[in-house]
């Protein structure tokens, strides 16, 4: 299993600059491809990322000298970068989606600055990360946590800040969990609530500096566009950024770690969110929350726990549906945090919601190992079967003389 590691790393200004022509290699190899990918494609021949950077690579010498001046895996990146792009497009069109998303060009001002190296073209030694055609190593802000092989490292520039997210292939630790099951509801109002009843705040980090972020777009808004103060004010805002998101990763980080280490089944909702997001009045709400973070977490931290999470249909009752009775509430409205069942039970939204999660998704692990058990049982008969005919049909084979004897022929 491989697991990344990102680290800060402090560049000084000469190797920064070294950094900053690799991000635009990758960039250039990835817009020469699409380019190049367009052009053959409207000639009627049938463009890949393996072919474009073979012809790139003939050409290369001649035609495009500077990129000899850095790791041949910025090159490789930008390949990468488009082959994975027009996988997407092509899942797209083929699941029907409505946005198919079409590889677009791009920008030395907008873009992400970021190159992937293998591992082998890296060492690492302490606080120290020595890159491929780089004289010096890069100090890093901490040591690798992780131990194993390396298989890539990142480099990605955010708000100023460089960042090697280093992949390192280890195997999951033998971990028991304390306790056996919990459901999951996601919210605005309380971030997460648990089946048992414990909740996590949701801290509403970008809300609350909402002043700032309308200030900071005032100011940058006034200033003409490629102007020093407009860079300066642009790097103000993306600072603001860069702060908030990296608060909020934290906190969902500290969340599903102890969740995933705590229980061996997580039932959670599969959730629209793109759908939810349509809705003005919440996006903000949504959008800061980091629902689709969340999940994406809790998949994977479960399984590197040993654990299992179970995705609920996202057209489950499960703030509806009582938890006592089974009766649904189809009156129910989103403004209504408890309501009273016919039954007489007093129920909160979002614990009824979360125990009928963890209900729902013990039964589909139930069901999946009854059919997984009578799907073995079927098999074991018909292979029981097989074998049966297949010992009379030798039974008889050998009661019947050979036709190779009757020949004469001897093997």
């Amino acid at each position: 299993m491989q697991r990344a590691h990102k680290i800060r790393i402090n560049p000084t200004p000469e190797q920064e600059q070294w950094l900053l022509q690799a991000c635009g290699v990758a960039r250039f190899c990835y817009n020469w491809g699409l380019s190049e990918w367009q052009r053959q494609y409207d000639a009627g021949e049938k463009p890949s990322a393996y072919k474009l950077k073979k012809q790139l690579n003939a050409i290369k010498r001649q035609e495009f000298p500077w990129m000899y001046s850095v790791t041949k895996c910025a090159v490789d990146s930008g390949f990468l970068n488009l082959n994975r792009a027009f996988k997407n497009f092509f899942r797209r069109c083929k699941n029907g989606d409505g946005k198919k998303g079409y590889p677009r060009f791009k920008s030395k001002k907008r873009s992400r600055k970021s190159f992937r190296m293998d591992g082998g073209r890296v060492k690492l030694d302490g606080h120290w990360i020595k890159l491929e055609k780089l004289d010096e190593p890069i100090n890093m802000a901490e040591v690798l946590r992780l131990e194993g092989e390396v298989k890539s490292v990142t480099i990605s520039e955010n708000a100023g800040h460089w960042y090697a997210a280093v992949n390192v292939e280890v195997e999951p630790p033998e971990h028991e969990h304390p306790q056996e099951s919990v459901g999951i509801d996601l919210g605005i109002k309380t971030l997460a609530v648990l089946s048992n009843g414990e909740q996590y705040e949701n801290q509403g980090l970008l809300r609350s500096e909402l002043r700032k972020l309308k200030r900071l777009n005032r100011e940058l808004s006034r200033r003409q566009e490629g102007s020093g103060r407009w860079k300066r004010t642009k790097a103000k805002l993306a600072k603001f950024h860069r702060r908030i998101a990296n608060r909020r990763l934290d906190y969902q980080h500290k969340m599903t770690t102890e969740i995933a280490s705590t229980y061996q089944v997580i039932g959670v909702e599969d959730l629209n969110v793109a759908g939810m997001l349509r809705n003005h009045r919440l996006a903000l709400s949504i959008s800061d929350a980091g629902f689709g973070e969340i999940r994406r977490q809790l998949s994977y931290k479960s399984e590197w726990y040993g654990g299992e999470l179970v995705e609920i249909d996202r057209f489950f009752p499960s703030s509806r549906l009582c938890r006592h009775c089974g009766c649904i509430n189809s009156e129910l409205k989103l403004s209504d945090r408890e309501w009273v069942c016919g039954c007489g039970a007093v129920l909160d939204r979002d614990l009824n919601a979360a125990i009928n999660i963890e209900t729902e998704a013990l039964r589909i692990i139930e069901a999946e190992v009854g059919s997984r058990t009578l799907k073995t049982r079927a098999e074991r008969m018909s292979d029981s079967s097989e074998q049966s005919a297949m010992k009379r049909e030798n039974m008889v084979e050998e009661r019947r003389p050979s036709k190779l004897y009757q020949f004469g022929t001897v093997w």
